[in-house]
């Protein structure tokens, strides 16, 4: 009986958690040693140390079990589970190396794609109020342009009306989101930044380093830079005040703000008041909207209904807009805008919701392909741990007790896989990232984020995996196993076949939607263009003194003998932008204005420089005065198959274009793709224009490097901007590179879900030969050639092999058919296209087999024999 009282919470809390089978012993003890205590270091001590006690017999082997049972705690056995299931993976080194590596790849490409849709989902969702802020766009269906007709700039008083007119609207605002001119003394900088009205940073709450949101944008002459910007061009961010040149014109730096996070759809080092842009001022005071050339975005009030907002669009373009077609106005939520395709001339990186289901269902896939392999090597084992079923149900185990074993063990090799992904991880994520097009980061905050969800999936996996290996082994009558008389039958032979056939399936799958995309990437760069992109240079005009001085810097560049020609262009021809609506002019026929063309506004070299060939007529030159005024003009043969002539015909027709009047034909050129091939080609119209955004130069091959070095010395005597330019080649490349970042992304985890099956298929042959060790002992006794064996292993799985194949041909072709039809000019799929990847998967798995079948050929068949 002890004297002093010990704490009643903690004892409380011990005689909840503690064992019944335990309790009245450990309590007792407690009690003796608090007793103890009480005398030797006082009561308030042994109070603190009695509740230190209770703490640490808070343990798995004392507490009882959940539920009320009161059954003996099964920890202890849970950890002779572990220790038996490490044992084995010692014991067993090819099996354990075979399931943690295929796992352990799953696992890599399931978190590097995880970390990709999750980077992407993530798009413009920092911002406090980002469920508040919307972006508006319009749609013209009267205006198909570029393969859709919706457009992401609006008319420059939309967002002002929008706060004046909008009870709802809390604030609204306008941008434009040109390449500035940056110049700090002699230096200058090309800069992509943001022209903005006052109302920019009531929308989009960035965060201040100095100065404030309030006054940021208050006069025209206001200029916020970004903390890496204000770093580039003073070393500090501490230059409030200070001055410097934004193309031409003096302004002040009002603020210093962090750097837009990656997953900002808005990318730029600077903010400018648009204010200062005159354009804006002018567009902005017209009663009529007539343009569209700015972004607008606006923020709703709390509890605002933005679905309401979007039902007034048309009453206030009854008003507002100039013409009698107008467009419907649009408002989407920001978070949902970096996964809004097909919007013409939007801002920022776009997403695809497509891609990303595709890259998810491929991490699916690629996690089910490595259980299929644990599994299908687990049933192989089945029969060497039989005699261990059987011996412990003999000794008392429950069903529920073995399945528990083997689901454990199955989980503990899963655990053991994700480290090894752990470790796998940071040397992947930089390549991944690249092939991507994304900067993608896996830091510890990540990791305690991601945690549970990855403790979650390991769970799932291992219990996938082992679920039926665990079922099929507690299920073995004993009596039957420890007397041998366990056949093949038993062993879940029909499943192990469904499970390889399946898996090849899959793979080969995968393998000929590579081979497809391969041949259709090589088609469109065999492709005839219908222009020259080799040894042409071209240079983005940003410069007004070099616009104003570009004979001068011709007549230089012309009188190097590497330079064939030199054209300016407001387009390079592999992305013509402008487009128009124009009408016929016919006798004896109505006017028609369904005809959209596009226009490419050029000098008289631009033919030359990319080899364009005329077909009809003549080319265009400023020797008449017509032909310099736009009035005469040059069409390709899209355009003339679009308005119903031949192209003899064509030349000397006339249309009407809009407000610039009549056009006459003088020659037609042979079409060439102005856009990539996911669109036909379009009518279009060639003019003598001025003003150019592009100069193009034509060079011979050959020392190319000195030719540019020649290059840039006359440039830089007229600019202090970088000498930045670009291969037409390279440009024209751009075209397809989301298509082949895609296709290369996708044959990265084909290879990954192939050499996960080849895993499964090698473990599968290595067992497979040691269980009939005897047989192939007693086939080379009796005579059997090396390569009969080799024959008699391989034909069991390339049988697997091929039915896997003849699944998947079906399933491949309706998905490399269903892709094929994005583009208006694609490969034929052709039969060998389709075969080739049966073939390679049989090869590869022919070779995976005999690797080991060989090495059970030209063993010795003494040491498998001499126990008979």
């Amino acid at each position: 009986m002890n004297k002093h009282h010990p704490p009643k919470l903690p004892l409380r809390f011990f005689r909840w958690f503690c064992h019944p089978d335990y309790q009245e012993d450990i309590e007792g003890d407690l009690f003796e040693r608090f007793d103890d205590r009480c005398l030797e270091k006082g009561q308030s001590k042994a109070k603190w140390l009695f509740t230190l006690d209770v703490i640490k017999l808070f343990r798995p082997t004392i507490i009882k079990p959940i539920g009320g049972s009161y059954r003996m705690n099964q920890f202890g056995m849970f950890k002779n589970y572990v220790k038996v299931g490490w044992r084995s993976m010692l014991r067993q080194k090819l099996y354990a190396a075979i399931n943690v590596g295929g796992l352990a790849l799953s696992l890599t490409a399931f978190i590097l794609i995880f970390l990709y849709v999750r980077h992407e989902l993530s798009f413009d969702r920092f911002y406090p109020d980002s469920k508040r802020i919307y972006r508006t766009y319009q749609q013209q269906t009267f205006n198909p342009f570029m393969g859709s007709d919706y457009f992401a700039v609006m008319p420059a008083g939309f967002a002002e009306t929008l706060m004046s007119d909008f009870p709802e609207v809390e604030a609204a605002t306008s941008l434009q989101a040109p390449t500035r001119i940056i110049t700090m003394g002699e230096v200058s900088y090309l800069e992509k930044g943001i022209s903005a009205d006052p109302q920019f940073f009531k929308v989009f709450d960035f965060n201040f380093l100095r100065g404030d949101a309030e006054s940021a944008l208050l006069t025209p002459e206001s200029i916020v830079l970004t903390e890496s910007l204000a770093q580039k061009l003073f070393g500090t961010d501490d230059v409030m005040g200070t001055s410097l040149t934004l193309d031409g014109r003096k302004v002040q730096v009002t603020a210093i703000i962090q750097d837009p996070p990656l997953n900002s759809t808005l990318q730029f080092t600077h903010v400018w008041s648009l204010e200062a842009d005159q354009y804006y001022l002018d567009d902005k005071a017209k009663e009529k909207w007539e343009g569209n050339a700015f972004y607008s975005f606006l923020k709703v009030k709390e509890g605002a209904d933005a679905v309401g907002l979007q039902a007034k669009m048309p009453e206030l373009l009854k008003q507002r807009w100039a013409y009698d077609d107008y467009p419907t106005y649009l408002i989407q939520p920001i978070t949902e805008w970096h996964l809004q395709t097909a919007v013409n001339f939007d801002l920022g990186p776009r997403g695809n919701p497509a891609q990303l289901a595709l890259f998810s269902m491929i991490a699916a896939l690629i996690l089910i392909l490595a259980c299929v392999n644990y599994m299908n090597l687990a049933i192989a084992r089945s029969i060497g741990r039989a005699k261990e079923v059987g011996l412990r149900k003999v000794i008392g185990a429950h069903k529920w007790q073995l399945v528990m074993q083997f689901l454990g063990e199955s989980v503990f090799v899963t655990f053991v896989a994700l480290a090894v992904a752990a470790l796998l991880l940071p040397a992947s994520l930089p390549y991944f990232g690249q092939m991507v097009d994304r900067t993608l980061v896996f830091n510890m905050g990540d990791f305690i984020i991601l945690a549970p969800g990855l403790l979650l999936l390991v769970i799932i996996v291992g219990i996938l995996s082992g679920s039926y290996p665990a079922l099929f082994m507690s299920s073995l009558v004993p009596v039957k196993v420890l007397k041998g008389k366990m056949n093949a039958s038993d062993s879940g032979i029909r499943l192990q076949k469904g499970l390889i056939i399946g898996q090849y399936a899959i793979s080969v799958a995968m393998i000929i939607c590579s081979f497809v995309a391969y041949a259709q990437f090589k088609f469109i760069s065999e492709k005839e263009l219908g222009f020259e992109k080799e040894h042409v240079f071209t240079i983005r005009s940003y410069d007004g003194n070099v616009r104003d001085s570009f004979e001068a810097i011709k007549a230089e560049w012309l009188a190097n003998p590497k330079v064939v020609a030199v054209t300016i262009s407001q387009n390079l021809p592999t992305n013509v932008e402008q487009s128009n609506v124009v009408s016929l002019k016919e006798e004896g026929k109505e006017t028609d204005y369904d005809h959209t063309i596009y226009q490419l506004r050029t000098d008289e070299n631009y033919l030359e420089v990319f080899g364009m060939e005329l077909i009809a007529g003549r080319t265009l030159s400023p020797e008449y005065a017509l032909d310099q005024s736009s009035k005469n003009i040059v069409v390709n043969e899209a355009a003339c198959r679009e308005f119903g002539w031949s192209v003899d015909e064509a030349v000397g027709k006339t249309f009407t274009s809009g407000w610039e009047g009549d056009k006459t034909i003088v020659g037609v050129i042979k079409d060439f793709h102005m856009h990539s091939m996911h669109m036909t080609i379009a009518p279009l119209l060639v003019e003598l224009r001025e003003n150019f955004r592009y100069i193009s130069v034509k060079v011979k091959p050959g020392d190319l490097p000195a030719t540019v070095v020649s290059l840039e010395e006359t440039f830089r005597k007229y600019s202090s901007l970088p000498f930045d330019y670009e291969f037409l080649d390279d440009n024209f490349d751009k075209l397809y590179k989301a298509d082949i970042r895609q296709g290369e992304i996708f044959g990265f985890f084909t290879v990954i879900a192939l050499l996960i099956a080849c895993l499964g298929l090698f473990g599968l042959a290595a067992f497979s030969t040691q269980q009939r060790a005897k047989e192939v002992g007693i086939r080379k006794v009796l005579g059997a050639s090396v390569g009969h064996i080799v024959a008699l292993f391989a034909s069991r799985f390339i049988k697997m092999v091929a039915i896997g194949y003849l699944i998947a041909l079906p399933v491949g072709w309706w998905l490399v058919d269903q892709w094929l039809q994005e583009f208006a000019y694609r490969v034929a799929v052709q039969w060998w296209m389709l075969a080739l990847p049966g073939l390679a998967a049989v090869i590869v798995a022919f070779l995976t087999i005999s690797s080991q079948s060989t090495r059970a050929a030209l063993a010795n068949p003494v040491d498998s024999l001499r126990n008979e």
